[in-house]
């Protein structure tokens, strides 16, 4: 293992500027002899995490986790501690000294996957500006608007057509095919064949801005029209938001993110000049992802397609930003699918001026719910309410539960009282008898609060509970058409261990993996 000799390491400490370090990960607000912010380590609404910035010490008073800036690091972004040194050795201009090379396999596979990417990167988009092969790709880009200083700012590039080539190339620049076996370039069946090929590529950043993975769209053939690398030792797609790394600046001037559904309309915003636009990376929004957020950022703004996939989307991604403390609002694009549309057919200045149509989160829900429930019927009601369950659980106070409630009550025509007392009776899991419907002889709740089991829960925690099955499960059923978010955690918990143990499946490990508590609990 490569040693940092200890005066080095005192070096770069001494010429650290340890709250500018922290601030980039968190916002503070001096209070005392302290400084304080929100917990980067779970989710909280109240800070309680605190810095020491003469000693550069760290402590949360939440979840209890303190140390060094070095151990913050290593932590927040999942560094090393040769890593996590070297980057503030890089912030203070101060020289690495080793006492030996780096032998680490761990470490020097991480920064061999970051020095492919990149090169790989700056291939696939030579190939789509320079090269014949990639003239329909950058047709197609330029035909939704895009212009060369956003094409060449996102790096977009194009992955040819033959099956053969990624695969040659990668091996003529010395490259192992063990080692491309684990890039998340390949199939796991056939290590040769490449998992883009005739797509255009939007390479995927971390916060620094390096190149970590890729996301493709077909041009022709078969195959999903998106799809994205896997997980691989650099690059967790549910801790990542595309084009975050860009639009960093902007979050924290403005407070406020953008959040779109895919690549094309974050580079849309871009384009349009809104520079705080993120998207998620293939998969619904994450909690992790809201949490990133939440450190930079008040607010979000859901920009989600205005098909039916979307309005489902931004119901879910509604709760998780409530839920990690960000006020939440909702775009409406009107007679257009989304921002992507908007760009090429109406240009930059229609595609900003729509986020001046924004509701907030409370009204969007209660307009859905007018669209899917007979609110002539108790029974139609009754469901409605329900409906609003998740999103009451996710705020953070009995203020604003007690407004929405009162909304809902005044839209609906419904006792608020009424409303307080279901919701309070599925919260504590107090079922009533009309509530009770059976899943294989046994009781389940008909509703998807916190705590209530619905079908999607049950089927995932048998899943967990004898992961084998994910293998034949995986071939079936996406995570779209899950609708609870609890299953939606257990679902990315049994996908991430089959990826990285396919042969080794472990409930405990699983377990382990889910974020959502509620789901936890209900496996254990």
């Amino acid at each position: 293992m490569a040693k940092i000799p200890e005066a080095t390491i005192q070096e770069i400490m001494d010429r650290t500027n340890f709250l500018a370090v922290y601030q980039e990960k968190v916002r503070l607000t001096k209070k005392g002899n302290k400084w304080w912010g929100l917990c980067p380590f779970h989710t909280e609404r109240t800070p309680s995490f605190s810095i020491d910035a003469e000693r550069g010490l760290f402590y949360c008073f939440g979840c209890h986790k303190g140390g060094s800036l070095i151990d913050f690091l290593m932590e927040t972004e999942k560094l090393s501690f040769f890593e996590a040194v070297s980057e503030l050795a890089e912030k203070a201009n101060v020289p690495l000294k080793l006492e030996q090379n780096i032998d680490s396999r761990e470490e020097s596979e991480r920064f061999q996957l970051y020095e492919m990417y990149e090169k790989l990167a700056r291939a696939f988009h030579w190939l789509l500006v320079k090269h014949e092969s990639g003239r329909e790709a950058l047709q197609i880009l330029e035909k939704r608007g895009l212009s060369d200083k956003e094409i060449q700012k996102f790096l977009l590039g194009y992955a040819p057509a033959d099956k053969n080539w990624l695969y040659g190339f990668l091996k003529s620049k010395g490259y192992s095919e063990e080692f491309l076996g684990r890039t998340g370039l390949f199939s796991q069946k056939n290590r040769s064949f490449p998992l883009f090929a005739d797509r255009i590529i939007f390479p995927i950043s971390d916060p620094k801005g390096r190149i970590i993975a890729f996301g493709g769209r077909l041009i022709h053939g078969e195959g999903p029209k998106y799809i994205n690398s896997p997980d691989t030792a650099i690059f967790k797609k549910q801790e990542n938001l595309f084009a975050f790394d860009k639009a960093l600046e902007a979050i924290k001037a403005t407070g406020t993110a953008v959040i779109c559904e895919g690549y094309m309309d974050a580079i849309s915003f871009h384009a349009a000049g809104v520079k705080n636009a993120v998207a998620p990376l293939g998969t619904a929004f994450t909690s992790r992802q809201a949490q990133l957020v939440r450190r930079r950022a008040e607010k979000v703004i859901l920009t989600f397609d205005a098909d039916s996939a979307g309005k489902k989307a931004t119901e879910r991604a509604i709760s998780i930003a409530a839920a990690a403390g960000l006020e939440v609002m909702v775009a409406s694009f009107k007679d257009f699918k989304d921002a992507s549309e908007i760009l090429e057919k109406q240009g930059p200045d229609a595609l900003k001026k729509s986020l001046e149509y924004c509701i907030n989160a409370g009204v969007f829900l209660i307009q859905q719910a007018r669209e899917m429930f007979d609110l002539t019927s108790m029974e139609g009601k009754a469901r409605a309410v329900a409906f609003f369950y998740p999103y009451l659980d996710a705020l953070d106070s009995e203020v604003k539960q007690n407004a929405f409630i009162e909304e809902v009550s005044r839209s609906f025509g419904i006792n608020s009282s009424a409303i307080q007392t279901d919701y309070l009776r599925a919260k504590s899991k107090i079922p009533s008898a009309r509530n009770l419907q059976k899943l294989d002889g046994r009781p389940i709740l008909a509703n998807t609060a916190s705590g209530a089991r619905t079908a999607d829960l049950v089927f995932m925690a048998a899943v967990a509970l004898k992961p084998e099955s994910f293998k034949k499960l995986s071939a079936l059923v996406q995570v779209e058409d899950l609708d609870d978010s609890r299953a939606h955690a257990i679902f990315a918990a049994l996908e991430q261990i089959y990826r990285e143990t396919p042969d080794s499946l472990s409930t405990a490990r699983i377990v382990e993996l889910i974020e959502d508590k509620s789901a936890r609990r209900f496996i254990l």
